[in-house]
């Protein structure tokens, strides 16, 4: 099965992220356990959570098709593990005149990384629902209760924890749109840049490389040049005559069928471009003198294997001509297209070689 590069950096990343919070899950485990009264609900939520991320990690390390439902469930507990003390604390302190910010553990600040990890993970139209509930229902207790006690709020760490729960909070929540308007104009540009890209180098005509981009493909390919490799120029027989008895709509209308033609019997790595007018080059790669002999062939009858209506049956003159080591990007083309006018003066419709 083959598995798109992003699915796989997708996987990877949270993968390791998995891994890093599992860990740091059991370090606040252990820590939780050493000291001298440690809460009960703390130790049942780090080990718990360290449990739960160390079961999703085989699950998504055995069945990788899952890897996006154990996503879910890693946001799920995470959310669990600090939604339930930012619910459980505030409520045992009204109930028994604890001191929130003194029995609280070290969680608010969890928050964020939950929810930036959202952003990078979740789906666009998910993340800001997804963020806003987590944000209401972890922030929401903790803030109304040092709301009801000034004193308590007014401390460092009550300052800190309204300071991170409420105005960072809000920024990141804010920070989401945001977010997605960039992504969105990146997007955009980025099919405008390809939009640019493909004006600049197809024919407007036919759809294939234009002259200028052929010659430059060409130019990187014979740096490192195969012997093998062989171009083949043909051009439309008695071209000019369709466009005087039938007008120059029914021509491009030629050119385009051809186009398509011969497209539709190339390989992917083969470079075929419109070289002006009713002219066409041809790079094939690896087919030595045998194979590119065949192709020139099999577009030549491909051609003229139905007619196109009005103009009726078309016929068309190959030139072609195998690499030779020597050979210049301009002496290669000159012996292509030397072939073709051999093949033209030999009575058209047929293949030359040079």
């Amino acid at each position: 099965m083959i598995i798109d590069p992003h699915q796989r950096y997708i996987r990877r990343t949270g993968l390791f992220l998995l891994v890093v919070s599992a860990l740091g899950s059991a370090l606040t485990a252990f820590l939780d356990s050493r000291q001298l009264h440690p809460q009960l609900l703390d130790l049942v939520m780090s080990i718990g959570l360290t449990s739960i991320l160390a079961l999703l990690i085989v699950i998504a390390l055995l069945q990788p098709a899952r890897f996006l439902a154990v996503l879910w469930a890693a946001f799920s507990v995470a959310f669990i593990a600090i939604a339930v003390p930012a619910w459980v604390y505030p409520i045992h302190a009204v109930k028994t005149g604890a001191t929130l910010i003194d029995t609280l553990p070290p969680m608010t600040s969890a928050l964020m990384p939950l929810i930036l990890t959202m952003i990078v993970f979740l789906r666009p139209q998910q993340v800001f629902v997804a963020a806003t509930i987590a944000w209401a229902l972890v922030a929401g207790p903790i803030l109304f209760y040092l709301l009801d006690h000034p004193d308590e709020m007014r401390a460092a760490r009550g300052m800190d924890m309204v300071v991170t729960l409420g105005p960072v909070m809000l920024l990141l929540l804010i920070y989401i749109p945001f977010h997605r308007g960039i992504e969105r104009r990146v997007a955009s540009l980025q099919s405008q840049s390809a939009e640019m890209q493909a004006l600049a180098e197809r024919d407007g005509l036919t759809g294939l490389y234009n002259r200028r981009a052929g010659e430059h493909l060409l130019t990187k390919l014979i740096a490192a040049p195969n012997v093998n490799d062989a171009l083949i120029m043909f051009d439309i027989d008695r071209f000019k005559s369709i466009n005087d008895a039938h007008g120059h709509p029914v021509g491009d209308e030629v050119l385009r069928q051809i186009a398509r033609r011969c497209e539709a019997l190339l390989r992917r790595d083969d470079v075929f471009a419109r070289w002006g007018g009713e002219e066409f080059l041809l790079l094939v790669r690896g087919a030595r003198a045998e194979g590119s002999m065949h192709v020139a062939e099999t577009l030549r009858s491909a051609i003229a294997s139905a007619p196109i209506d009005p103009a009726g049956t078309i016929t068309a003159s190959f030139g072609v001509a195998l690499f030779r080591t020597h050979d210049t990007l301009a002496t290669w083309i000159q012996r292509a297209d030397a072939a073709l006018y051999a093949a033209k003066a030999a009575g058209r419709d047929r293949v030359a070689t040079q």
